[in-house]
């Protein structure tokens, strides 16, 4: 996904990446639960199943947009300054 923003700066986040870190409760919790185990971890079938395919992209307000994946999860809710802070971490 590329991104121009106001200032005109520039992100290219990669759909893996925005699909990686989505900011849902689940997968925040997921994430979290990986970072607390550092071990074996055994793939869920929602990991396995998991998209990068983007079905559909709406508007949450003028501060969020939500992104719909291919395989139904869409509970995700990318604010506008989580996207560029991931689009400076990420460094595309």
């Amino acid at each position: 996904m590329e991104i121009e923003w106001a200032d005109g700066e520039k992100a290219d986040i990669s759909l893996e990446g925005l699909r990686t870190w989505c900011p849902c409760a689940l997968c925040t919790d997921q994430r979290g639960q990986q970072e607390r185990d550092q071990g074996l971890h055994m793939i869920t079938p929602d990991e396995a199943n998991a998209s990068a395919e983007i079905k559909e992209v709406v508007s949450v307000g003028r501060y969020a947009i939500q992104i719909r994946w291919a395989d139904g999860h869409d509970t995700g809710i990318y604010t506008y300054d989580y996207l560029y802070k991931l689009g400076e971490q990420t460094g595309e």
